[in-house]
């Protein structure tokens, strides 16, 4: 298996590298247990980098560019993947006025970030099978 080595994927490896090291310098010299969980969180999401830039440097570059119709798709399901996230804001806000709810929207932006990536995901899958992109 042959391993792409230019600038970028050696960038993203370094940085990742960067923070496994980071993460294990703080669990070692810190102490504490948010250290301890700063340090960890930062040595996973380093190990994680490090899966996905050799995920992409085993794949040819010319893999990774879109063609128009895939850049078409994604634009079209994130413009609407929008417009339901702001009517789900106002479905919410709609609620809690109607109701005299005390919502705030830091109890319920999980929810709301939920539905707006998902509705994202479900509208890219349509788009994508659909045969006519305007």
């Amino acid at each position: 298996m042959k391993f792409r080595r230019d600038k970028d994927i050696l960038r993203f490896s370094g940085i990742a590298a960067l923070l496994i090291l980071a993460g294990i310098l703080m669990m070692s010299l810190l102490s504490g247990p948010t250290y301890f969980g700063i340090g960890s969180v930062l040595i996973i999401a380093g190990v994680i980098a490090i899966v996905i830039a050799i995920g992409v440097a085993a794949r040819p570059k010319e893999d990774l560019i879109q063609d128009e119709r895939s850049v078409r798709v994604n634009e079209k399901a994130g413009y609407h993947a929008f417009w339901i996230l702001l009517a789900t804001l106002a479905l919410v806000y709609g609620i809690a006025i109607f109701w005299r709810l005390d919502l705030s929207y830091k109890s319920v932006w999980h929810d709301i970030f939920f539905v707006g990536m998902l509705s994202f995901v479900i509208l890219r899958w349509y788009y994508n099978r659909r045969d006519d992109i305007v």
